[in-house]
């Protein structure tokens, strides 16, 4: 099949989740099929990174997104109902390269990552559209309203609102449909969940790999991600300032690693001597290894954690919520440990770090639920699927 796939963000550094889906995705599917990537950026890609992935596709195409159409296009957002993240890429450039490539390259299915470009897409062409919708982002901006300043609750709420109603309302444009985890799917309509496609994350080999020697233990607890990304700020303040201090009335003055790229102001602020905030790091496995303990009190967000799945492939005993498990679904205290509250992740942490043993096993297990159930060759086989049905439909009706 000729793919076109259609990105918001160009999909390499994989550092964040959207981009490192999409890059295992298309070196995946790059194997059995031909990829044409056209994708937006607001910010200048390195031709190292364009070179990554010239390895896998056939053409590639980067839109600049200009701040001033981006101002502009957030200001117009104000008079119309489509969320503030749809006008932020609207973009008529895309469009029409897109018209074109589908003739010029014989696409046989274009396939779209997040809703946010659904305003860039020709329709009125003869071409199946596959949309990744990847989480359910109304739900995700839902759970935020908690956390957010007072001054930013009227706008993430407006914002939930308007993903709402655009996640129902622009399925009826696609032939199919894939999200993450079916979790999510309950957020979507039932229309839109019969023809889902659940296609999970998968975890990169070289996380997985056997370590002969043992690392020496730097941090006694990491947390790993975007760290500009609104969940992940609220996790960070969660670990040191609500969890740190409990942990410390027992006797225990722990070093943190927080790793990970774009830091907010917000996460910066953390640092101490006790407290460790990397920013961008080329190989985040490397800390993960010199960690003892993996956190994600992950209060708010939705989907399929890649931060999980890497620290459990690295073999690192982990402690999440049940929020973000029941996209996992691993089992509570043989592959992972689930903690809700501080005063459980205190307790939990105790526990691992007093007993050796105990950790080393459930750390053990997860990597292997790891290697059971998140490959990125099995998930994009998954996909695969999905669009051979669709191109095949298509065919019949056509002849």
């Amino acid at each position: 099949m000729n793919v076109l796939v259609a990105l918001s963000r160009f999909p390499y550094p994989t550092d964040k989740g959207d981009k490192l889906r999409a890059f295992y995705q298309i070196k995946e599917l790059s194997k059995k099929h031909k990829i044409f990537l056209l994708c937006l950026s607001d910010e200048k890609i390195a031709p190292s990174h364009v070179q990554k992935l010239n390895i896998y596709c056939e053409e590639i195409k980067i839109i600049s997104l200009e701040k001033k159409a981006i101002y502009s296009n957030l200001f117009l957002a104000l008079f119309n109902k489509a969320p503030f993240q749809v006008n932020y890429f609207k973009n008529k450039e895309m469009h029409t390269i897109m018209s074109q490539w589908i003739y010029r390259f014989n696409i046989d299915i274009v396939y779209v990552q997040l809703i946010r470009l659904v305003e860039n897409l020709p329709f009125e062409e003869d071409v199946p559209f596959f949309l990744d919708y990847m989480d359910a982002l109304s739900e995700g901006m839902y759970k935020r309203i908690k956390y957010s300043t007072f001054y930013q609750k009227p706008l993430v709420k407006i914002e939930a609102n308007r993903l709402k109603s655009y996640e129902v309302n622009v399925g009826k444009f696609f032939q199919g449909y894939s999200i993450i985890s079916d979790q999510d799917s309950q957020f979507l309509p039932k229309t839109i969940q019969d023809s889902m496609s659940v296609i999970p994350n998968g975890v990169n080999e070289y996380y997985l790999e056997t370590i002969s020697d043992r690392a020496v233990k730097k941090y006694d607890l990491i947390f790993t991600g975007n760290m500009g990304y609104h969940p992940n700020i609220v996790a960070a303040q969660f670990i040191v300032q609500k969890v740190l201090p409990i942990l410390k009335e027992r006797g225990f003055n722990l070093s943190v690693c927080l790793a990970g790229t774009s830091p907010s102001v917000e996460v910066l602020k953390l640092q101490s001597p006790q407290t460790h905030v990397t920013g961008f790091v080329e190989d985040i496995r490397s800390y993960i290894l010199e960690s003892k303990i993996f956190v994600a009190p992950l209060l708010s967000g939705s989907g399929l954690q890649n931060k999980l799945l890497e620290a459990m492939a690295c073999g690192l005993p982990s402690i999440t919520t049940s929020l973000a498990n029941k996209a996992l679904g691993a089992k509570d205290n043989e592959q992972i440990i689930i903690a809700d509250t501080a005063q459980l992740f205190a307790e939990k942490i105790e526990y691992l770090l007093k007993n050796e043993l105990v950790a080393d096993r459930i750390g053990n297990e997860g990597k292997i639920f790891i290697k059971q159930h998140f490959d990125w060759a099995k998930t994009t086989t998954l996909l695969e699927d999905a669009f051979e049905k669709i191109v095949e439909m298509r065919n019949v009706i056509n002849e």
